[in-house]
């Protein structure tokens, strides 16, 4: 198994395991950039600012891109995350990275 396929495993299990939303938001970022970062072929570690980059991405599918999008995003006033499946919206990235790679 690629590097990048057990850090995705490892981040997933800990995004299961949690039950506060920022701390599945934070572990699901960590997923989608880890993700995108083997996509890109990039050593950056910021992983928002892969996110944010991969969301304006045009070359990426709608469900990549618009996943990233809500990943990227702030939560509102009211601490509500726009991504109410961070853990979705990671794996829907992770997907089009694996088959991006094939």
């Amino acid at each position: 198994m690629d590097k990048w396929l057990i850090d995705v495993s490892r981040e997933l299990a800990i995004a299961k395991k949690e039950s506060h939303p920022a701390r599945v938001r934070t572990a699901s970022r960590r997923i989608a950039g880890v993700a995108l970062k083997q996509f890109y072929k990039l050593d950056e570690n910021d992983f928002i600012k892969i996110l944010q980059s991969a969301a304006i991405d045009l070359n990426i599918p709608d469900e990549a891109r618009l996943a990233a999008m809500r990943l990227q995003a702030r939560v509102d006033k009211n601490f509500k995350s726009i991504s109410v499946d961070p853990i979705g919206d990671a794996m829907e990235i992770v997907r089009f990275v694996k088959l991006s790679n094939e």
